[in-house]
């Protein structure tokens, strides 16, 4: 008896593993994807199919209806319906828990990219409370939203620390804008100091001869650097991160 049970254990792990590597062969052989297989459960409601989660090497998680071999699945829609409500909360709970692995792998591929760009294209202002939380904020001097979303700084500092990363969308005078703001407050540690000079170039100003011959580099990689990405068409964008 205890050898029979045995060889039942081991065919169940061998069942699980075939499954596994059927489903990533399948994937990979008509989608040209490697995938991870998270997990799988078996429906009560429908004989023969499981639901299975998959992730992606970028992070991003997809439910799947699979056959018990591994080797047919289709996708995961919103019209369904399961005689069993253990099945239905069974979707509904991986149905959120791939929203947090999504979002997850969101927060990843931007912290990267504003991580690549060099410190002195953004500039940070410590929150009055002492926090890890840091607010990234993508934003150009000559946009009128930008501009409205900056009333909200003092706001944003209650709680959590803010990230300004300079990223025209305007003409070059956004752009020596930009320079002129990074350029003034470097030194500066004041909260409010450093506002002020943002506050001064967040407006239609003129810009006398001197400051028309700003270097905008540094300005206009970061923008090449967003913008080139794809992930961000416009601004201001926010985004929640972590200080490093």
């Amino acid at each position: 008896m205890k050898k029979f049970l045995t060889f039942i254990c081991l065919g169940g792990l061998l069942f699980a593993g075939d499954f596994e590597d059927n489903l990533k062969e399948s994937i990979k052989n008509n989608f040209g994807q490697d995938m991870e297989v998270i997990s799988s459960d078996s429906l009560q409601s429908i004989s023969g199919l499981r639901l299975a989660i998959l992730k992606t090497v970028e992070g991003n998680a997809m439910p799947l209806y699979v056959s018990e071999d591994g080797r047919s699945f289709l996708a995961v829609s919103d019209f369904f319906y399961f005689h069993n409500s253990s099945d239905k909360d069974l979707l509904i709970g991986k149905i959120d828990e791939i929203k947090s692995i999504n979002e997850a792998a969101k927060v990843k591929v931007f912290d990267q990219m504003f991580d690549s760009i060099p410190k002195e294209a953004g500039l940070i202002l410590k929150s009055q409370t002492k926090t890890d939380e840091l607010l990234t904020i993508v934003t150009d001097p000559d946009c009128p939203y930008c501009r409205a979303e900056l009333a909200n700084l003092r706001q944003h500092l209650n709680s959590t620390n803010v990230r300004l990363i300079f990223a025209p969308v305007h003409d070059e005078k956004a752009f020596i804008k930009s320079a002129l703001i990074l350029e003034e407050t470097k030194k500066l540690k004041d909260n409010e100091k450093i506002i002020a000079v943002i506050e001064k170039y967040y407006k239609d100003i003129e810009l006398d001869e001197k400051q028309l011959q700003t270097k905008t580099d540094v300005v206009h990689g970061a923008a090449n650097t967003i913008f080139g990405s794809g992930l961000i068409r416009g601004v201001p964008y926010l985004h929640n991160g972590k200080m490093k």
